[in-house]
């Protein structure tokens, strides 16, 4: 049985360098995962909805601009900085409250200039990404050398003074390991591990009793929990992504984190939970050439038709509360992760934006699957297939294009895009 363990770790060692990894379709594996384990519905007991915007204008591709995958208006720039300047005297009189002393039995309390901080960031995220569902904790660890993050299954982030202290100029990063933190709670990551777990330590603890085929399955559930684990660490690296760039951070500068931590990574991918910061880094540049630049626009809608979120001092006095606003929306109205419908349907319009119409067939292909009735991404699939007719004179992609186009129009015959593109081919 020694043996067996042993050639079934050399096996889960060796297989993981066999190929490059497709981090999309982790992303799609994760987001499967997250229609199980998300936790927004479970919090508010209800359906749904996007908040993916527009399309983006890019040049060389038709893109009549009609497939919008939220609802939202872009905000004037002057009405949006009106705004704004109006927040901040609210923010002003939050620093004034966390500035003063609520107890002398407390003496391991943070500044209040670091919680001000933190409540700023977190504040932005939560606000353009209508997270405001329930309270969220921020909390700062005194830690000297432990540059980490972390979250529980509830609404608490954890910042170590350390990771602060070092990305304390830098609100980009801060913003990202803030929603890094969030997305792992979004996505059901800690409900979804745990059970993972507790199978795992059920398996083991009949293994120690001599039971062979209880060793064999803790073995598979050991290897599984691990790629798991840090399949989970890319899907709250990408999910964290969406909701900073929402939020209007910049993704470059808050990527600074990961480069960072890269300097950490001493032990082999399979020895912990985590994979390696470079790879971290291939997944976020690699998901985030699919996210639409309009999701800043959306965001500041967000903002502009919410008010600045009251903060106090936790009970603890070593975090802090973001409250819920007084008028809560109706459940429907706050953030949930994408859909499958969703994501596949903006992974086969970025792609096609990106020139890349292989692939976006394909992910269109698979939003076909399970929704028959989106006109406007037949739409954009007969796009995709006229321009790979175009750059290889294959007849298939031709007619691929001819019966996505006739798809499309057959769903809305009032819309003059789709008749241009039946008669176009």
């Amino acid at each position: 049985m020694k043996k067996l363990l042993i050639l079934l770790s050399v096996l889960a060692v060796s297989s993981s360098c066999i190929q490059a990894k497709d981090y999309v379709k982790t992303q799609i594996k994760e987001m499967k995962h997250a229609q199980k384990y998300a936790t927004t519905k479970n919090v508010l007991q209800n359906t749904t909805q996007t908040y993916t915007p527009s399309v983006i204008s890019l040049v060389n591709v038709k893109d009549p601009h009609i497939m919008r995958f939220g609802d939202y208006e872009k905000i004037p720039k002057a009405k949006y900085d009106a705004k704004i300047k109006k927040d901040e005297v609210k923010y002003e009189e939050y620093a004034v409250q966390l500035g003063k002393k609520h107890s002398k039995y407390y003496t391991t309390q943070a500044d209040a200039e670091d919680f001000y901080k933190v409540y700023r960031v977190a504040e932005k995220i939560i606000r353009a990404n209508k997270l405001d569902y329930m309270n969220w904790r921020i909390c700062l660890k005194k830690s000297v050398d432990n540059v980490n993050a972390s979250s529980d299954g509830s609404n608490l982030v954890v910042l170590t003074t350390a990771i602060f202290d070092t990305f304390n100029n830098n609100d980009d990063a801060l913003a990202m390991v803030i929603g890094h933190e969030m997305g792992h709670a979004l996505l059901g990551h800690y409900k979804r591990s745990n059970q993972l777990y507790v199978k795992m330590q059920r398996e083991h603890a009949l293994a120690q009793t001599g039971n062979s085929f209880a060793a064999l399955a803790y073995a598979g559930m050991k290897k599984k929990f691990i790629i798991d684990a840090k399949n989970m660490e890319y899907a709250a690296d990408t999910e964290g992504a969406k909701l900073v760039l929402k939020a209007g951070y910049s993704l470059n500068s808050g990527s600074d984190v990961l480069s960072f931590l890269s300097q950490y990574d001493l032990d082999s991918d399979m020895r912990n939970t985590h994979p390696n910061s470079a790879k971290r880094l291939e997944n976020l540049k690699e998901n985030s050439k699919l996210f639409p630049k309009e999701w800043k626009e959306a965001g500041e809608y967000n903002i502009y038709n919410s008010e600045v979120l009251p903060v106090k001092l936790s009970s603890d006095r070593k975090s802090i509360v973001i409250s819920v606003p007084q008028n809560k929306l109706q459940p429907n109205k706050y953030y949930a992760p994408e859909t499958m419908n969703e994501l596949y349907a903006r992974l086969g319009y970025m792609y096609y934006k990106n020139g890349q119409f292989e692939k976006s067939l394909e992910y269109f292909g698979e939003l076909f699957k399970i929704d028959s009735n989106n006109a406007s991404a037949y739409l954009y699939a007969s796009y995709a297939g006229e321009y790979l007719y175009k750059n290889t004179g294959n007849a298939k992609y031709l007619n691929l294009a001819k019966d996505y186009a006739k798809k499309a129009y057959s769903l809305d015959s009032t819309n003059k895009y789709m008749k241009e593109q039946v008669d176009n081919l």
